[in-house]
């Protein structure tokens, strides 16, 4: 049995991130309530879970507000959650590592649109798309009241 516990953070210590966590076991993130709320604000809610990539999912706790559990996975993959520090000024990257279920890393797919909590404390999208596109944040939330977000290209 283990016996050493991972190490709550919170917004504020995302945002003071600059590199890499690379502690085990991985760090829990957590919300409150009114954290989360203000960090989807301006994301649109989606009818059906996106497929086909790895999401950022989180939990409702217990106690009140929501963990990142980790990375929901396509098919066939086993994924986890990464926090990386970006450059200053542009916030801290949420993202997630893949393995194929056999145990292969699964090549990081070029994505245009990478999701970050910002200085000011709401997930955003960054990145480049096609022309005429813009990287657009987008939630779904399930029954349970588990969220998975993430960004795609959306005309606009």
């Amino acid at each position: 049995m283990a016996t050493k516990l991972p190490r709550v953070i919170g917004l504020e210590q995302l945002l003071n991130i600059r590199k890499p966590l690379r502690e085990r076991p991985a760090p829990l993130v957590y919300f409150s309530d009114r954290e989360f709320a203000r960090l989807l604000e301006g994301a649109t809610e989606l009818k059906r879970r996106p497929g086909g990539r790895p999401l950022a999912a989180f939990e409702p706790w217990s106690g009140g507000g929501m963990v990142q559990s980790r990375c929901e996975s396509p098919e066939g993959q086993i994924c986890y959650g990464e926090v990386t520090g970006g450059p200053a000024g542009v916030g801290t990257y949420l993202g997630c590592r893949c393995r194929f279920i056999e145990g292969d890393p699964v090549p990081e797919p070029p994505e245009p649109c990478k999701l970050i909590i910002s200085p000011q404390g709401r997930f955003e999208c960054v990145g480049t798309c096609e022309f005429g596109q813009s990287c657009g944040l987008t939630f779904y939330r399930d029954q349970s009241g588990r969220y998975v977000v993430g960004c795609r290209c959306v005309r606009g």
